[in-house]
């Protein structure tokens, strides 16, 4: 056992020294040794996600460190994404109710151009994942404070960089013909809306480093629980605007303005009290981790911009081919059966940083089992609730947004096909992500969403808002399916091939 384990062994044996004796007391205080048995299980928790790496000398040690921390990851995430969903759910008839469907119609494409403006970071949020995961698994400090440093600063550029850019082109835009809203109202609010939606989300790019830092360590737990609270603080703040009768931007700032501010809380606890030598100094900030941060980013970056136009333009196209009061119809279903692959990425998530920790351990076999492991369970368990929902489908819309809504079987069939598809697909893209399978994959999904878009705009104009989902299915399997499965096979065999070393 070493210095800082003997630490720990003689902390924990005074603690269970003061327990016994307490306990035997007769003026023992029983909610104060409840108190302290509570402290003794939150230490234990707390220690097996910040246990140092010099603890971990066996290759079934690091498997057990990898599983508990994705374990904690994903059960934090999973509890994060229901009151995430929970917040959603509550807010979509509320708000549906308050704005009437043109206003609605504007917020949900908002929330579509929010996620397709993710790859404005230059994909340097989800390259700062691996460059961390990769230099934990070396033990390099040095190369995760520069590595956040530099990412922070760049971040910031950027951020300054959409703030200019909104605020001079601002006037210009046509934003109500962007909606295609005719309203006198929902013209009014259609700039300002986007303004306030826009300067959040630009706030939110340097804050991101603080997620990525938390991910690429494994203590994704902490992330999530601060996602909890923005949500449910976020929440509040939406019912309040609602009952003062607040205009939409006002709305848009409590559902997207919050979330930030309990980001920026996050920021300073993690800087400013818990790591505070990852403090993002402007010393820190390294030209070489850069150069590198912006290479290992690019290619992310064309990951986020396919996913954008892939995945989230649906929207966007059909406000622009049918009208605003369209996306409503095709929004809600969306929702419901999003809720899929999102539970899928919050159990297959960690799995990304451990492969990439793994992968410089050289702990190979580790990453076989677990790759297969995961498809199998994540496909078996998406299929079946997949069936259910397209069951039960227009009965949760019932009761979650009123009788006006009824939803065709076809089109929630064809939903269904996506997330049995993304239940293969993305752990399939967390194991790539994380052995650096990056350029193949961008490649490959540029293509996709060059097609996907195309074909949108086709079948959203001749068969609906049907189209847009289909258009999505086809792409995916063209396209995706079938290549990236080949690169995993490759990968997989060379993973299994011995290293030989030259005598």
């Amino acid at each position: 056992m070493d210095q800082w384990g003997q630490h720990r062994f003689l902390e924990d044996s005074k603690t269970l020294s003061d327990h016994r004796t307490i306990v035997k007391s007769k003026h023992a205080d029983v909610p104060k040794t409840k108190n302290l048995a509570v402290q003794m299980i939150l230490r234990n928790l707390l220690s097996s996600l910040f246990l140092k790496d010099g603890e971990m000398s066996s290759a079934v040690e690091r498997s057990r460190r990898r599983y508990k921390r994705a374990a904690l990851t994903s059960g934090a995430a999973m509890i994060a994404k229901v009151i995430s969903l929970s917040v959603s759910f509550i807010t979509v008839p509320l708000t549906l109710n308050y704005l009437g469907m043109e206003r609605f119609g504007i917020w949900m494409t908002l929330s579509s151009m929010i996620a397709m403006f993710s790859f404005a970071d230059l994909g340097m949020s989800n390259g700062l994942i691996n460059l961390v995961a990769e230099a934990n698994g070396r033990e390099d400090r040095q190369a995760i404070r520069n590595a956040v440093a530099s990412a922070f600063w760049m971040l910031l550029f950027v951020a300054l960089l959409i703030v200019t850019l909104i605020v001079g082109i601002y006037h210009y835009v046509p934003w109500p013909q962007i909606f295609n809203v005719h309203s006198p109202l929902a013209i009014a609010e259609a700039g300002p809306v986007s303004f306030a939606t826009i300067l959040c989300f630009a706030v939110s790019l340097p804050l991101a480093t603080v997620a990525s830092l938390q991910s690429g360590q494994q203590s994704g737990l902490i992330t999530n629980i601060w996602n909890a609270v923005g949500s449910l603080v976020s929440l509040g703040a939406i019912l309040v605007a609602i009952h003062l009768h607040a205009s939409l931007p006002l709305l848009v700032v409590a559902i997207f303005g919050v979330p930030v501010f309990i980001s920026l809380l996050n920021a300073a606890k993690t800087f400013l009290w818990d790591q505070r030598w990852l403090f993002p100094s402007l010393l820190f900030f390294s030209r070489p981790i850069a150069i590198l941060l912006l290479r290992t980013g690019l290619m992310f970056f064309c990951l986020q911009l396919a996913a954008a136009i892939g995945y989230q333009s649906d929207n966007l196209v059909i406000a622009h081919l049918l009208g605003a009061t369209h996306v409503g119809s095709y929004a809600v279903p969306s929702r419901l059966f999003n809720v899929l692959p999102f539970l899928i990425g919050i159990i297959t998530g960690p799995m990304w940083p451990a492969y990439a920790d793994a992968l410089s351990r050289g702990d190979h076999d580790w990453i076989r089992k677990t790759f297969r492991r995961t498809v199998i369970w994540t496909g078996g368990g998406t299929l079946l609730l997949t069936g259910l929902l397209v069951v039960f489908s227009n009965y949760i819309f019932a009761l979650w947004v009123g009788p006006g809504l009824h939803v065709s079987r076809l089109l929630l069939v064809t939903f269904g096909v996506r997330c049995v598809l993304s239940s293969y697909l993305q752990p399939l893209s967390f194991f790539l992500n994380g052995i650096g399978k990056l350029k193949e994959q961008a490649v490959i999904s540029l293509l996709m969403a060059g097609f996907n878009l195309a074909l949108s705009i086709v079948l959203v104009e001749h068969v609906g808002i049907i189209g847009a989902i289909l258009s999505t299915v086809v792409a995916e399997i063209l396209i995706v399916l079938i290549p990236e499965t080949l690169i995993a096979r490759r990968a997989l065999h060379h993973l299994s091939t011995p290293i030989v070393e030259k005598g």
